[in-house]
């Protein structure tokens, strides 16, 4: 019955990388990869603060497009003279009958209504220039949403996965305690028969001790890895979850799938990074034509409308209009050299952009080769740790069996369990690590650059 039991468990270590959870799991509300990162991407504030940005880059297209139509503002205002130094003076005629002649010289009351209109004509193209480099902000600004996202769903698919191996290693962990907990108790009865030394005895309570300690640990892994999976999905904290996707060999495609649909991602996009550099090369371009628009002459036309009344209230009919119309004509002389300091200014700005870009382009490159070693890397170190498994699984059997029959020692049946586990352990590890490199390939173009090396 012992040796049954012995080879059921090793048959449920090793016919898949992925386990039933034990019972002692707690249940809750199922989670799959795709709902997780659904989740992650309502519940981001990055995603909020990415699109504000582009609501900022667009009012600033409209304040840059707003010199394009007439300035018109409104005056209103009521002045009370107090004293004044055309109180003693005459300007009406000395003869007594003669009306009164209302000068606004020393009025006591002085109400005044105005409407300015000031319409640009020309000023050197500098806010056509100005638009455009404001229009290439807001592209700018859309394509860092689409890196946003494309970070929120890898934050939050390796966030998912990591908690997955957790719990994977708890699922291993557990089912080799049982393991010596099973060799603890035949142990222990052999002694008690005086067919087992006692040496053998401490050696598989040690054992079982020490398995003990290791699966608290991995316990305390997955709860880490649980609640910073709820941090990012928008769960409250202790909330339950039972994940549904495991490390099955076979549905990496169907993960990375899932993360490509929900980033936006084309497979044969251009990184986004280098569009936001050549956007940024395109806006710098813009402030080196508006610097140099200074030194163009501006022309505007404006009119002023007016009327001003000097009596003590203004309701009556005793306004007096003002109405001028004319056309302004400002030639740049001489400003102490600071249209010079603007453009080159702005000419350093440029050129360190292009710079930018094309180290942007150098560094893509860099990273897409990267990302794809990493892939191969982790594709052979999980074909060899399910080599492995399989082989520690033999082997654990082996020692097993002439440990009962009493042809090798604990020490031998000890070493090849933890072996065994080591391999489970190693394997589980491997499947992670591949799906996390083929979801930051697959996401590489919309990924910010730096983000191709890690897991």
């Amino acid at each position: 019955m012992a040796r049954r039991l012995s080879f059921a468990l090793v048959g449920l270590l090793g016919a898949s990388p992925v386990f039933a959870q034990p019972e002692t799991a707690p249940a809750g509300a199922a989670l799959s990869f795709e709902d997780a990162v659904g989740a992650a991407e309502r519940a981001a504030e990055s995603m909020d603060v990415a699109r504000a940005e582009v609501e900022r880059a667009q009012s600033t297209v409209t304040s840059a497009r707003s010199l394009y139509f007439p300035q018109i503002n409104g005056t209103a205002a009521y002045q009370r003279t107090l004293a004044s130094e055309f109180d003693d003076i005459m300007f009406g005629p000395p003869d007594p009958s003669a009306p009164d002649v209302d000068l606004p010289f020393g009025q006591p009351n002085n109400w005044r209504l105005g409407l300015n209109v000031t319409q640009p004509l020309f000023d050197g193209f500098k806010t056509r220039a100005n638009v455009r480099a404001a229009r290439a902000g807001v592209r700018a600004s859309e394509l860092g949403v689409k890196t946003t996202r494309a970070q929120v769903v890898l934050q939050a698919g390796q966030a998912y996965l990591d908690a997955v191996l957790a719990q994977r290693q708890v699922e291993i962990a557990e089912v080799t305690l049982q393991q010596a907990e099973q060799t603890f108790n035949e142990t222990k009865l052999g002694f008690q028969n005086g067919a087992t030394p006692e040496f053998d005895l401490v050696r598989a309570e040690v054992a079982r001790d020490n398995q003990r300690t290791l699966l608290v640990q991995f316990q305390v892994q997955r709860d880490v890895t649980l609640v910073a999976l709820r941090r990012l999905i928008g769960q409250p904290p202790g909330t339950p979850l039972s994940l549904t996707t495991k490390l099955d060999s076979d549905d990496v495609e169907a993960v990375v799938g899932v993360a490509r649909t929900a980033a936006g991602v084309q497979p044969t996009a251009t990184r986004v990074a280098i569009a936001q550099a050549k956007e940024g090369v395109a806006a710098r371009q813009a402030g080196v034509d508006a610097a140099k628009a200074d030194r163009f002459p501006t022309i505007s036309a404006g009119t002023d409308f007016g009327l001003v009344n000097y009596e003590n209230q203004p309701f009556n009919n005793e306004w007096r209009t003002n109405w001028t119309l004319g056309v302004t004509l400002s030639l740049p002389i001489f400003d102490g050299f600071r249209r010079r300091a603007a453009i080159a200014t702005q000419g350093a700005d440029l050129s360190a952009a292009r710079a930018q870009l094309a180290q942007a382009g150098e560094v893509s490159q860099v990273e897409t080769e990267q990302a794809l070693a990493n892939v191969k890397a982790s594709t052979t170190q999980l074909e060899t740790s399910m080599r492995t498994v399989k082989q520690a699984q033999r082997a654990y059997e082996i020692a097993k069996l002439r440990f009962e029959q009493g042809a090798s020692t604990h020490l031998e049946l000890v070493d090849t369990r933890v072996q065994l586990e080591q391999a489970l352990l190693n394997q589980a590890k491997s499947a992670r690590d591949l799906r996390v490199a083929r979801l930051r390939q697959e996401l590489l173009p919309a990924l910010p650059l730096g983000a191709a090396a890690g897991f």
